[in-house]
């Protein structure tokens, strides 16, 4: 039998290689050899062959495992619905404060609430559940009526996000979650409580004993029971399948448990056309 011409080899032997690098990693690592033997039949092992079987001309290649993906790249996938809702949601942070932010859809919109961006300038940061670098902000659009605001997040990824509820559906005493940056320094921070009522605009004043509110927010609200504070605001509040019924915005200082959030269909009423 004649042998293989050279450049016939050298063909196959490319080929070859080439089909290395389409296996799995795990096929990668180690050493390659490719040759042929006295009849001219080329063959590949992961062993190097015994020279009583060759014709001469051993390729040896050694091929190394791609190195694993940085941290910041790795999917992490929720085990629950609020481990979800957390990692829809981040801490906003500049020079002057900050408070919490959540993602709405998978190309890096967010909410929070209108009065944490008030005179904000572009310094402004989102540091993400389990991302090292921190990702610039920009405010895409304030909400005239209501305590919400449109982000939008540059990254280059898609992001996890929070469907929408309409609050109007909650029952009094279901049990619901909110996540947020308490201080700014409890990152993460998931509280439980329950819905207690949507609370009308138009009671504001008179339930509280006020002839003015010390904000010029407008429309109606979610009362709710779970704890949070100051850097809480603008952080989501959801039900216990991880919807989101409400943005926190401001709540009663004497009273930990008597607590406020703008109903998530505002969302919706003042920023549809952003986000379809």
């Amino acid at each position: 039998m004649n042998k293989i011409p050279k450049h016939i080899f050298h063909g196959v032997l490319a080929s070859l290689l080439l089909l290395l690098f389409l296996c799995p990693a795990t096929a990668l690592a180690g050493k390659a050899y490719i040759w042929r033997d006295k009849d001219g039949k080329i063959h590949f092992s992961s062993q190097k062959p015994h020279p009583t079987r060759t014709g001469g001309d051993i390729k040896e290649r050694e091929f190394k495992e791609p190195p694993a993906p940085k941290k910041d790249e790795e999917a992490t996938l929720p085990k629950s619905p609020i481990e979800h809702a957390v990692l829809c949601t981040f801490r906003l942070k500049n020079k002057k404060g900050g408070a919490s932010g959540f993602f709405i859809n998978d190309k890096g919109m967010a909410i929070t609430a209108k009065h944490v961006v008030k005179g904000v300038t572009y310094s402004m940061k989102a540091e993400l559940p389990g991302h090292k670098r921190k990702y610039r902000v920009r405010v895409v659009k304030k909400s005239r009526k209501h305590d919400l605001a449109l982000l939008q997040i540059v990254i280059d990824k898609p992001t996890p996000f929070l469907e929408i509820r309409d609050p109007k559906t909650l029952v009094p005493g279901e049990d619901l979650w909110a996540v947020g940056n308490p201080l700014l320094a409890f990152k993460e921070t998931v509280t439980k409580g329950i819905f207690s009522r949507i609370f009308p605009e138009k009671d504001i004043k008179k339930e509280l004993k006020m002839k003015r509110t010390r904000f010029k927010y407008r429309g109606d609200w979610v009362q709710f029971s779970a704890p949070v504070t100051f850097g809480n605001s603008g952080g989501p509040v959801f039900d216990k399948e991880g919807k989101l019924v409400g943005v926190v915005s401001w709540g009663v200082m004497v009273h930990e448990a008597l607590n406020f959030a703008v109903p998530s269909s505002y969302i919706l009423e003042d920023f549809k056309s952003h986000l379809e």
